[in-house]
């Protein structure tokens, strides 16, 4: 009896294996052995669980504020470098904003202790409840940020173009963001010590600007080739013009 292919309706003798079927089988296994040679080619990928850049942000920032105060220098050295420059920006900025709260904080204090002064101006002048205008807080925030940024533009100016060293922009700006962090923490304790004791709280922020200069020093040392003999005057020139700039020029444009 004959039979036919039940693919292709082909007849076949005894045993005889379509064509077409042997086809199959061979495009079959071709396309398998592909498949397996593409698998073994292709790189294994590890997928590893990486924290988000905020919390890098503030596990660093949580480093640099108990390393500004146990090993200040190793501090300096590892986050005052070009590749921290956008976590130095961070850290300026929110000093800028607990300088903000110190002030608000501040005068809030201020009025609440007038007394019999400040009941005397409620009743006859409506001075009693004076509030400070967010345009003022906004100026501070800028005065503030200037202040740092000027400081970090003048140390690269003279380490860099005017002596011809190896300084850098962004990395004044991540060395002066470090530093930022010890004014930002003991001006919180300025703060607390300001409802304790106004004498203890001005002894704070005068250590305050003793460690944050003598800081931001070393720090311009070990991160710059600047001969020792001409760093201390490149030093107190960028903080002289940093100052001018605070105490001075931003005042007057500001308000």
């Amino acid at each position: 009896m004959a039979k036919f292919c039940t693919k292709c309706g082909k007849k076949l003798e005894d045993g005889e294996v379509c064509s077409c079927t042997k086809k199959a089988t061979k495009k079959e296994t071709v396309k398998e052995e592909k498949v397996e040679k593409a698998v073994k080619e292709e790189p294994t990928t590890v997928v590893t669980a990486s924290p988000s850049a905020a919390n890098d942000y503030v596990n660093n920032y949580m480093e640099v504020a108990k390393g500004i105060f146990t090993h200040p220098i190793d501090t300096m050295k590892k986050f005052g470098q070009s590749e921290h420059f956008t976590l130095g920006l961070i850290m300026i900025a929110i000093n800028c904003l607990v300088t903000i709260l110190f002030v608000y904080l501040g005068f809030k204090e201020l009025t609440s202790n007038m007394g019999e002064f400040s009941s005397i101006f409620s009743m006859g002048y409506g001075y009693g409840d004076v509030e400070v205008p967010m345009e003022v807080f906004i100026k501070i925030f800028v005065m503030m940020a200037g202040g740092f940024a000027t400081t970090a533009a003048m140390l690269y100016v003279i380490a860099g173009p005017i002596l011809k060293t190896n300084a850098d922009i962004k990395q004044s700006f991540a060395l002066v963001g470090v530093c930022s962090v010890l004014t930002t923490i003991t001006t919180i304790v300025a703060l607390i010590c300001m409802y304790i004791s106004t004498q203890i709280m001005f002894i704070v922020l005068l250590v305050c600007g003793v460690l944050y200069l003598s800081h931001l020093y070393h720090g311009f040392l070990n991160s710059t080739e600047v001969e020792e003999n001409k760093i201390g005057y490149t030093y107190v020139a960028s903080v002289a013009v940093a100052t001018f700039v605070v105490v001075y020029l931003l005042p007057k444009i500001l308000f």
